[in-house]
């Protein structure tokens, strides 16, 4: 009950501190003192922190608040989870008390920066992606110090992990969990065109963009059963499709072609546009050709489809192929009609692989006033005894190498007997920068790509897609040039 009423008193404060700040954001002062916060705290701290009699030690330890609502962590089973977890942690410290904020995905940006604002910034926030680590850069804590203070030790950690939370200027966060991608394939729809099924080989350098092409082209029907490489074929008329590629944007997409810097558009000094770069030129043209060319990749009106028989592309029964993330597994392979398996992202055009890669961590705010208690429930999180039971209330893979195989045997309970070095082997080759990294004008130039790039080819063909290219990034390097001009 005390978890219920401190979320619900949560809402009012953040209210009262917008109300007095104005909705600043974080990096501007509240336009007048935070009296009425802090006054607003002192009642609530009468029913939240006041223990019954008997509970004086916990009354004194420190309490560590989580803000959760940047991104996964808010469904019902989910906070249920972290309150079992809340109470395993204060179960067996007396010192420090951890209680999870839970604040709707949709009000989590404006609150978190209210409470900032207000002098109430929460100690941790997460869990979050590389795109919290991003947007928030400027109120996050650089937990290095702490690390190096007591020699904290990141070798049991994936190596690619921890370098996407280490900048040049402060390391953001302790590797939890990561998200590979590959591909999910309908062993059903491989079986009726008699294929064979993809190679989960990472070392077969012949699964490669072409064969992926071919391979979808083959899986792709029109009403009248001709797939896509028939003569007869109806781009105008598909009811399965060989590919998709949809639940991602215009940077998650381009990295299979290993842009020259990953999943970031621009240059490694952010000064440099870089959409119009051999790469992005071969894979912008790759994706018109599979949707209106090929015909192995569904518009956003054959999009339509999918959803109108299911929650997504997958299982709709509508392709054959979808490549997304292990998110996708705890609610998108559930009671399944058919059989599927997993198979590694191809090699691209210039003989290499990028898969790319979504990770979740918590992010320590540099206005918390307990940094030592806040990194020591960090610790915890992230420690070989409990990260398998965290990634599980979030559906991701643990970002230790010490607990890979007890990891694995939970996935094989959940999913049966899979090839799932597919999804341990995917963590080699992600995307660093990544697809979500900042970038100057992230908004700016995130509504660029999507709005004249990314929406535009899954609308209608484009004609020229070497010119959009070239015209788009000359707007992106402007906004560039306008972002440093006024540093």
């Amino acid at each position: 009950m005390k978890r219920t009423v401190y979320v619900v008193l949560l809402f009012v404060l953040s209210a009262m501190i917008l109300a007095a700040c104005g909705g600043t954001p974080a990096a501007e002062a509240p336009a007048e003192p935070a009296t009425e916060p802090e006054a607003v705290q002192e009642e609530a701290s009468e029913e939240v922190v006041a223990e019954p009699e008997g509970e004086t030690a916990v009354s004194e330890a420190v309490k560590i608040s989580i803000f959760v609502g940047l991104g996964t962590g808010t469904d019902p089973d989910q906070i249920t989870a972290q309150e079992a977890l809340a109470d395993e942690f204060n179960s067996t410290h007396d010192d420090i008390q951890i209680e999870f904020l839970i604040v709707p995905n949709d009000e989590a940006n404006e609150r978190l920066l209210a409470m900032v604002a207000g002098g109430e910034a929460p100690e941790l926030v997460g869990p979050g992606g590389v795109d919290v680590a991003g947007d928030y850069r400027d109120i996050l804590a650089d937990v290095q110090p702490l690390m190096d203070a007591e020699g904290f030790d990141t070798s049991d950690f994936y190596g690619a992990a921890v370098d996407l939370y280490a900048g040049e200027d402060k390391t953001v966060g302790i590797p939890l969990g990561m998200f590979p991608s590959f591909i999910f394939y309908n062993k059903d729809l491989f079986d009726a065109a008699g294929l064979d099924y993809p190679t989960t080989d990472y070392s077969d350098t012949s699964w490669n963009i072409d064969a992926l092409r071919t391979l979808a082209m083959e899986l792709t029907l029109d009403a009248n059963g001709n797939n896509a490489l028939s003569p007869d074929f109806d781009i105008e008329n598909v009811v399965q499709w060989g590919y998709d590629d949809s639940w991602t944007d215009f940077r998650g997409a381009m990295t299979l072609f290993d842009p020259p810097q990953k999943g970031s558009p621009v240059s490694a000094d952010f000064k440099t546009a870089l959409v119009n770069s051999d790469e992005y030129k071969y894979g912008f043209n790759w994706l018109n050709n599979a949707i209106w060319v090929d015909g192995f990749m569904a518009d956003y009106s054959g999009q339509e489809a999918f959803y109108a028989t299911a929650g997504d592309p997958f299982g709709s029964e509508l392709t054959a192929m979808f490549y997304s993330h292990t998110w996708f597994m705890p609610e998108g392979l559930v009671d399944l009609p058919f059989d599927y398996g997993f198979a590694p992202s191809p090699y691209n055009q210039k003989g290499t692989r990028v898969s790319r890669i979504h990770a979740d961590t918590f992010y320590m705010l540099k206005d918390g006033k307990h940094p030592q208690e806040a990194f020591e429930v960090m610790k915890w999180l992230t420690s070989e005894e409990h990260i398998i039971d965290v990634c599980l209330i979030y559906g991701c893979l643990p970002a230790r190498r010490s607990v890979a195989d007890a990891y694995l045997e939970q996935l094989q309970a959940r999913y049966g007997d899979h090839d799932y070095d597919v999804i341990i082997n995917a963590i080699d080759y992600l995307d660093n920068p990544h697809h979500e990294s900042w970038v100057p004008e992230p908004g700016r130039v995130g509504d660029m790509l999507a709005a004249e790039l990314y929406d535009a080819v899954y609308t209608g063909k484009i004609e020229d897609t070497d010119a959009l290219l070239e015209e788009v990034n000359g707007k992106v390097q402007t906004t560039l040039d306008e972002y440093w001009a006024n540093q």
